[in-house]
């Protein structure tokens, strides 16, 4: 008899949503991105990238860096994204208290 090494579940083998958002997650602390480099990068669909930037954004884990060129596609106005809070902009807002 034979024995398969292969899963038929298809997020058995490590690369589940949770695997993809942390290794998503990681690539923009190490790097500021766009959606589309991400995808690139990472080899995670950005359909889901679209949701993790959702979700992120409602954590506030999340910042637009800067309006750039894409290196990819050459549109000259796409977000460059980071979770790396050392590169998040600074407010100038006035602080009440």
């Amino acid at each position: 008899m034979r024995s398969y090494t292969n899963s038929l579940n298809p997020f058995g083998d490590g690369q589940g949503k949770d695997n993809q958002f942390k290794r998503f997650y990681k690539a923009l602390k190490i790097k500021s991105l766009t959606m589309l480099e991400a995808e690139k990068l990472t080899g995670i669909r950005r359909e889901n990238i679209c949701r993790y930037v959702s979700e992120l954004k409602a954590q506030n884990k999340i910042a637009v860096r800067k309006i750039r060129r894409c290196s990819i596609t050459g549109y000259p106005y796409v977000q460059e994204l980071t979770t790396n809070p050392d590169l998040f902009p600074q407010s100038n807002q006035l602080k009440m208290f």
